[in-house]
């Protein structure tokens, strides 16, 4: 069955769309669409086009994330430059797409034209700046580790837990970075400690 993609959807959220439209696990779908030779990491886009029975380009102006430079900077190296209200506005959209809503549904929420929320879709923009924070980042894991632990103590694989999370859960995680977690939870490492003044 055929689904089409949302203007402004991840990658890994249309892959979820797809698999349950045509009754197959999430997982599987992400495996075929990233191929030989790990089967997990960054779905490649050829292999969704053929897939999908879509053009590669058109699922690279749709989905967000499809081709890694997307949307970080222009043919020639500038991000673009827009007012404050402007830039905002894009961004909002941006993240609200991101989580997975229509174009319908962007326009409605944010009372723009289709002509807007498409401009800001394909917006090259600079990176949201972060507040520096002088305490270590919060791990990718720590919001899934309530649903890693127990596997970790039933001795579940790494990729198992990588396909329970993405088909049980719909929540996808980087294989190497859950992997890296599995294995220091296994060994009992713990990271280096910040050093004391």
């Amino acid at each position: 069955m055929r689904v089409r993609p949302h203007l402004g959807e991840s990658t890994e959220n249309y892959i979820r769309r797809l698999a349950r439209a045509n009754h197959l696990r999430p997982s599987a779908l992400h495996a075929i669409a990233c191929g030989p030779p790990n089967w997990v990491g960054k779905p490649r886009l050829e292999r969704l086009a053929v897939l999908t029975s879509r053009p590669a380009d058109h699922l690279n102006e749709a989905l967000t994330d499809a081709v890694a430079p997307r949307r970080r900077i222009t043919v020639t190296g500038q991000y673009q430059r827009l007012p404050r209200g402007t830039y905002l506005l894009y961004r909002a959209i941006q993240k609200d797409a991101e989580a997975g809503l229509s174009l319908r549904h962007l326009t409605e929420r944010h009372g723009v034209s289709r002509h807007i929320v498409r401009a800001a879709l394909t917006a090259l923009l600079p990176p949201a700046r972060q507040r520096p924070n002088r305490h270590r980042k919060t791990p990718v894991t720590a919001s899934v580790r309530h649903l890693i632990t127990p596997m970790i103590r039933q001795n579940v694989s790494s990729k198992d837990i990588w396909k329970t999370l993405m088909d049980d859960h719909g929540i996808s995680i980087s294989f190497s970075t859950l992997n890296a977690y599995v294995r220091n939870q296994r060994t009992g490492y713990r990271g280096p400690t910040p050093p004391t003044c």
